[in-house]
């Protein structure tokens, strides 16, 4: 049940009770509070990189429940009518898959079994896939398609649920050992990660006939230990991020390998635990690394560009960063929490597992015209680096047991991939000791 539909029982029954009418007004406003609100917690701008390059990301606001969305203002009467419950909430406990479009913020609720919505444009927080005999049960993974269908990967149902663009439940995708950890989609092709097999399953998206198979099980190219995240680009490429082998390959839509980067260490361009990706218009790659808790950027040729977030305090800090997107068309409800020196391109949105920070939204731009970055450093937070090797604290808190997609048995034999629920960074057979700094 959406907060606007519990209001509106709520406000019918009390309206009844004192014998008056209303009239139900939905939220209408062009976006979230200002930037100085309590419900985005934002109380200065930070930016990536800092002073004196150019800024190219600015962090925007974090959401964690609904009351970030549409804050809600019970009267006395309703509170005294109906309790605590005038004034419910739905709260975000522990995110991890995560898509946008239009406004609207899809984010994997691993702990509350839900699809949470976030609909900023109708100041509406929704749950999907909670009632029904075809519910969630450990939602990892979201994509959107461009007819507006939504698919979910649950990792404990071994399947993919997908939704009508009306979020109503439509049908079923899936097999026998079968553990999906990340959806995407292309076209009329729907890729999916699978740690039971090792592989990216490439499903028809319509009707759920497999069309084929991306890597096995090894430490070639073209081969994974432990496929986590998948993202296509616009020209239906593949990326693939192995958390085990601490890189991403990059394949054709033929299936063809085409590249890789990325290998175990404690520096820029390295990986340390890789999570997520997500590749936006321009073809650059955002990689999530949960123990150096930051993004890390690469253009279209692997080359690194820059990295953003950190474990910390300031604005932006990351906590355990596991989900991440690219939204090319909401940067619109979100102007006036951007500085007005930064002119904002696209959106970023990151899921935290730990803190009060759940879904992270940032903006990728560049400085508007008339502006310095002096000007903009002004009004910034200071900011940590976020690269290094993880601290013994850090590595007690990488994956809680339950929390993290799970393998299964697989069919893949004696190599089959460790359990990723296991403490610490997994040990890379194939990583240098001391590897090379990047050129």
């Amino acid at each position: 049940m959406t907060r606007d539909c519990r209001s509106f029982v709520q406000r019918t029954i009390l309206a009844a009770c004192l014998g008056v009418g209303f009239g139900l007004a939905t939220g209408c406003g062009s976006g979230p509070a200002p930037a100085d609100s309590a419900s985005g917690r934002v109380a200065t701008y930070a930016f990536w990189p800092q002073f004196p390059d150019n800024p190219r990301i600015q962090f925007v606001r974090t959401i964690a429940s609904s009351e970030d969305v549409a804050p809600t203002h019970a009267s006395t009467l309703e509170k005294i009518v109906f309790g605590k419950e005038a004034e419910a909430k739905e709260t975000i406990v522990k995110p991890y898959g995560v898509a946008m479009r239009d406004g609207k913020i899809y984010v994997c609720d691993m702990r509350n079994s839900s699809l949470t919505v976030l609909d900023l444009k109708k100041k509406q927080t929704r749950l999907v896939g909670v009632t029904g005999t075809n519910r969630l049960k450990h939602p990892v993974a979201v994509a959107l398609a461009d007819d507006g269908t939504i698919y979910v990967g649950d990792n404990d149902r071994g399947a993919i649920l997908v939704f009508d663009a009306g979020e109503r439940y439509s049908r079923v995708i899936g097999h026998e050992k079968f553990k999906p950890a990340a959806l995407a989609v292309h076209g009329e092709r729907l890729y999916a990660t699978n740690t039971a097999a090792q592989v990216v399953e490439i499903f028809d998206r319509h009707d759920g006939r497999q069309l084929g198979v991306l890597g096995s099980v090894g430490d070639e190219e073209g081969q994974f230990r432990l496929p986590l995240g998948v993202a296509t680009d616009v020209g239906g490429n593949v990326y693939v991020v192995d958390m085990m082998l601490c890189r991403v390959q990059k394949f054709s839509a033929e299936g063809k390998f085409l590249s890789s980067v990325g290998t175990l260490g404690d520096y820029a361009g390295a990986f340390a635990r890789p999570k997520h990706i997500a590749v936006d218009r321009d073809g650059i790659m955002y990689v999530v690394d949960a123990a150096f808790q930051n993004v890390q950027m690469f253009d279209d040729q692997n080359h690194m560009l820059m990295h953003f977030g950190s474990a910390g305090d300031f604005p932006g800090a990351m906590n355990l960063p596991a989900g991440i997107c690219v939204c090319e068309d909401s940067v619109d409800l979100f102007l006036g929490q951007i500085h007005p020196g930064f002119k904002p391109k696209r959106l970023i949105v990151v899921t935290n597992q730990f803190g009060p920070d759940k879904v992270s939204l940032y903006a990728l731009g560049d400085l508007a015209e008339g502006h310095t970055a002096q000007e903009l450093a002004a009004a910034a937070a200071p900011v940590k680096s976020g690269v290094g090797t993880p601290s013994a604290e850090q590595l007690k808190l990488q994956s809680p047991a339950g929390d993290e997609p799970r393998p299964g048995t697989g069919s893949a034999g004696p190599e089959s991939a460790p359990d990723p629920t296991g403490q610490g960074v997994p040990a890379n057979p194939q990583a240098p000791s001391k590897p090379e700094k990047p050129r």
